[in-house]
């Protein structure tokens, strides 16, 4: 029998109920145990999900079974304290984004890791698009990237600590796993009634830069991505449709543009596989089959709780930022 990963899970709420257990079918996962305070939830969602155990104290979770990850999916604050008894308990640890209330405390969640695998969830690096995505920027017909352009925006979410942190987080995530490492940035920040718009350009690593909108004046949530190379241009459009664009650099042969020279994708809902599945292209069976690899294989885990360092960095320098036009102070 294939090896499997038992897993634990702790905070059985809304979230856990509708993205992150539906996705462990995906993966080779056991739900061995379930917690939450209310007593009642938990045994729910254990029936639910097959889990043969349930408590209120995820203390008695960690001594009474036999697990090898423990899922944190909660508010922050929870990510973090129930994240630090895990990581003393000697399991690896998947917490949902963000990892800590704060960047200090994420740090603190990164220095207790010791060899444990921590990762966060970053479902959208493993959206099918995205992935895709990622897959054409290594042919040598892309080049290296020169810029990523990317809004991600939503409804009113207050305070601006809270838009950074729940919301532009992902964007934030994306931008490095796109571009790399940031090294520098511009942002201008203003606030209308409570509500915060946020122009952000990030210089990275490579010598790449971002431009990332992120505000919480639209409607609804509007994702666009568009990542361009030394002559192709890629366009992800809601998770739901990736362009390609392909043309050499120069006026002249921009004339002879045809359709030949565009391509796209987009998940066919006619057909009811796994590939048309919205836990497969939001990402989220991603993040679990990715979570058991590396724990079976024991390899370091792509979104974990570094990566998760280094967006919570933005978030803070974000934060501290004025209104109007500064520098990003990266500390």
């Amino acid at each position: 029998m294939p090896a499997r990963v038992k897993l634990g899970l702790v905070g059985c709420g809304s979230h856990a109920w509708m993205a992150i257990l539906p996705a462990l079918r995906f993966a080779p996962i056991d739900l061995v145990a379930v917690c939450d305070v209310d007593r009642e939830r938990a045994e729910r969602v254990a029936r639910a999900y097959g889990a043969s155990a349930y408590y209120s104290r995820h203390q008695d979770l960690l001594a009474g079974e036999d697990v090898d990850v423990v899922a944190v999916v909660g508010p922050p604050a929870l990510h973090h304290s129930v994240g630090l008894d895990v990581l003393a308990a000697g399991r690896h640890l998947f917490v949902e984004k963000p990892p800590a209330p704060t960047y200090r405390e994420a740090c603190e969640l990164a220095e207790a890791a010791n060899g444990r695998h921590v990762m966060v969830g970053f479902q959208k690096r493993y959206a099918r698009a995205y992935q895709l995505a990622m897959q054409a920027t290594a042919s040598n017909e892309f080049g290296r990237p020169s810029m990523l352009r990317l809004n991600y925006s939503h409804v009113r979410t207050a305070p601006l600590l809270e838009q950074l942190a729940f919301m532009s987080i992902h964007a934030l995530d994306l931008a490095r796993f796109f571009m790399g490492d940031v090294v520098a940035g511009m942002v201008h920040i203003s606030e209308r009634g409570g509500q915060h718009v946020i122009a952000l350009t990030l210089e990275h690593s490579a010598g790449s830069v971002s431009m990332l909108s992120l505000s919480a004046l639209e409607p609804r949530l509007q994702e666009t991505l568009e990542l361009a190379g030394e002559s192709t241009l890629l366009r992800v459009q809601d998770l739901a449709e990736l362009t390609v664009e392909r043309a050499a650099p120069n006026w002249t042969d921009a004339d002879g543009t045809t359709p030949a020279m565009m391509s796209s994708w987009r998940p066919d809902f006619t057909i009811p596989t796994d590939y048309n599945n919205s836990l497969i292209l939001q990402g989220y069976a991603g993040e679990m089959i990715e979570l058991a690899d590396a724990v079976l294989s024991r390899r370091p885990v792509m979104g974990n709780i570094d990566d998760a360092v280094q967006a919570m960095r933005l978030v803070d320098a974000l934060a501290r930022a004025p209104v109007g036009f500064s520098r990003l102070d990266l500390g």
